[in-house]
């Protein structure tokens, strides 16, 4: 059994071990309570993993179960958050038996409010309904009908068909936050000015508005010199409110491929009661299209791109080797390319972060970009998937491309990621929306949105 000692604010704690999985071919559990207690079939399973590394050629309905040790008398008026960076495909939490929350979506985080469910002393038992959907309707899915890329039922596997995997994919966390905290850091750095644009998302889980004092600090990211920094007294109301602050950086150094800087921004909230801070990283660059051609802050680059799949041996989607993430991309930034494309799938956050530092840029895409059947939920699956890609990307320097399809011709899927142009700008906005035609410019095929600075 996990047990945690202690849990300070600063470091939230990595669940790695001690997780089991049970099967759930006839859908039962919810029905008959089995998130009160841990299967007495289940299996140990690698987290972050995928369900088949330990039920191969299994899919459907499968139970999550860890069980800790956690005091809590020593977090008093703070919130406990269980965050979860992917789950594949529809998740389902309860904490010693209570219910805190639920997603859907297979590549992207959300987190849960664990606080009122939490045992005084003693054990707590987290348990996970997860549906890895197969051809069957289960809680309105199959697999056709979500966003799942090329996975296949089919034991006849080819090329084009990929494995249908599913399970908790990334990592999940335990952390403490005061209750008037930092929630989200979207930062917009405008290469010509210096300036930083940053929306700070601010969470207050008291019942009534509360007045802090609000500062953004901008420093290089390898050392913590302070190159400049503003202030803001906000009234933060309950719930979610957004604020809006900006500061100017003077001589900033761009981000490029030979030179990829790299500034932190920090957010820090202070009240009377509460101190919370979050940090992002960014870059200073200006990609755009001019006479039809790539510009790098004002040169003329060629594109020389691979693409990924972003699979790994024994694990599929999830490395065994985490080095393995980044392996890849390494060995293409020295083979040539200045670019990767994250075909129909995203890269996982530390990819990302790896390609912010090497200067590789990045054309990415989700898993609805590619062989979303037709339903009724397709366009909210759809705009739910480019949502939270955009929002949880948005910050990074090296994603220069938003890719929308993939080989799509135009059927229903193809007129609705047209028509989700209007989201996508709204989630990044600064920036321009580009065509790729290639082989569909008769048709007006839509391809890729290309980030592009608006001077």
């Amino acid at each position: 059994m996990l047990e945690l000692r202690s849990l300070p604010a600063t470091a939230p704690l990595r669940l790695t071990t001690g997780w089991t999985v049970s099967a759930d071919p006839g859908d039962r559990g919810r029905a008959d309570r089995w998130f009160d207690a841990e299967r007495p079939d289940a299996r140990a399973i690698p987290v972050p993993g995928v369900i088949q590394q330990v039920l191969p050629d299994q899919h459907g309905v499968f139970w999550y179960y860890l069980r800790f040790r956690l005091a809590t008398e020593a977090f008093a008026g703070q919130v406990v958050q269980l965050r979860f960076g992917a789950v594949d495909y529809l998740a389902e939490v309860w904490l010693n038996g209570q219910r805190i929350g639920g997603h859907e979506g297979a590549e992207t985080p959300f987190v849960l409010d664990a606080t009122a469910a939490l045992a005084r002393s003693g054990d707590q038992l987290l348990a996970m309904r997860v549906v890895n959907p197969d051809l069957q309707v289960i809680d309105g899915l199959k697999l056709a009908e979500i966003a799942c890329r090329n996975k296949s039922i089919s034991t006849g596997y080819a090329p084009g068909a990929g494995y249908n995997y599913g399970g908790i994919l990334l990592p999940v966390d335990l952390a403490v936050v005061p209750r008037l905290r930092v929630a989200d850091l979207w930062v917009r750095a405008d290469a010509e000015s210096g300036r930083i644009l940053a929306t700070i998302t601010v969470a207050n889980d008291t019942d009534a508005a509360v007045s802090a004092a609000l500062r953004l600090h901008a420093a290089p990211s390898a050392e913590g010199s302070t190159l400049a920094e503003a202030d803001a007294v906000i009234a933060a109301a309950p719930g979610t409110s957004e604020h809006e602050i900006e500061l100017t950086i003077p001589n900033v150094r761009r981000w490029n491929l030979e030179d990829p800087h790299l500034y932190r921004i920090t957010a820090t909230l202070d009240s009377s009661e509460h101190r919370h801070d979050a940090s992002v990283r960014t870059g200073f660059r200006d990609f755009r299209i001019v006479d039809g051609f790539f510009h790098l802050n004002g040169t003329r680059i060629f594109l020389r791109s691979s693409h990924t799949g972003n699979h790994f041996p024994i694990g599929m989607i999830v490395p065994m080797d985490p080095d393995l993430m980044r392996r890849d991309l390494l060995m293409a930034k020295a083979s040539g390319f200045n670019t990767v494309r994250f075909i129909a799938g995203m890269p996982y956050p530390e990819q990302l972060d790896y390609c912010d530092e090497i200067g590789l840029m990045v054309y990415e895409e989700n898993l609805s970009a590619w062989l979303l059947g037709d339903s009724p939920q397709l366009g909210s699956r759809f705009d739910l998937a480019l949502r939270e890609m955009i929002l949880r990307d948005r910050n990074h320097p090296c994603v220069t491309i938003w890719g929308l399809l993939n080989e799509t011709p135009p059927n229903t899927t193809f007129l609705h990621a047209v028509a989700s142009l209007p989201l996508l700008r709204s989630l990044d906005t600064l920036e321009v929306p580009a065509r790729r035609a290639r082989d569909r410019a008769a048709r007006g095929g839509l391809r890729a949105r290309v980030r592009v600075h608006v001077g």
